[in-house]
């Protein structure tokens, strides 16, 4: 799951979590930036392969 709210998400357990410094309503980033989205769906993709419960932020 991709959150920019980390207290609402860690209290409803979600498994796996990626942590975003982005805008309310903009959880991948900008319109357009490419290069950062694709860098989000990448590491949403290898958040996959850890066990549950991983919490980690994402550097924009």
């Amino acid at each position: 799951m991709i959150t920019i709210l980390p207290e609402v998400t860690q209290e409803v357990g979600v498994p796996r979590t990626l942590h975003v410094p982005f805008k309310l309503g903009r959880p991948c980033g900008e319109p357009f930036d490419f290069h950062t989205r694709k860098r989000v769906v990448l590491r949403l993709l290898d958040l996959t392969a850890k066990p549950s419960g991983t919490f980690e932020e994402f550097d924009a």
